[in-house]
C-alpha cells in the first residue's frame, strides 16, 4: 500500500515538525524572562541577592517603587525593613547595597 520512500519522507517530516515545536517553545520560554526585564514591565522584581548561608539568602526586592529587604530561609520568607531610598543600578550598587542594609537595620535597633 505504501512504500518506503514515502514512509521515510513521513517519519522524516513529522521529526522535523517536532523539532521545530520543541525549538520554537524553547526560545519562548528563554526570552520571556529577559523581554519583560528589558522592558521592566513587572511590579515586583529582585534587585538585590546575598546568600547568608545554604539555605539563606538577603533580598532586595522592588514592590512598585517600594524596596522591602526580604530575608529568606529554608522554611519561611521575613519582611525584615524598607527602604527609605530605593538602590541605584551601576558599577557601586555593591556598596550602596551594603550602606543601605546598615542604614535599615540601625534604624530598625532604634539607632
Amino acid at each position: 500500500m505504501y512504500d518506503a520512500d514515502s514512509l521515510s519522507s513521513l517519519s522524516l517530516t513529522i521529526g522535523m515538525i517536532v523539532v521545530l515545536l520543541w525549538g520554537a517553545i524553547w526560545l519562548v520560554r528563554r526570552m520571556r524572562p529577559g523581554m519583560s526585564s528589558v522592558l521592566d514591565t513587572r511590579d515586583c522584581a529582585v534587585v538585590r541577592s546575598l546568600a547568608l548561608g545554604p539555605r539563606e539568602r538577603l533580598l532586595v526586592v522592588r514592590v512598585g517603587s517600594r524596596h522591602l529587604v526580604v530575608g529568606v530561609g529554608s522554611a519561611s520568607v521575613s519582611l525584615l525593613c524598607e527602604l527609605d531610598e530605593p538602590l541605584s543600578l551601576g558599577a557601586a550598587a555593591d556598596r550602596n547595597f551594603g550602606e543601605a542594609i546598615r542604614k535599615a537595620v540601625g534604624r530598625w535597633r532604634g539607632g
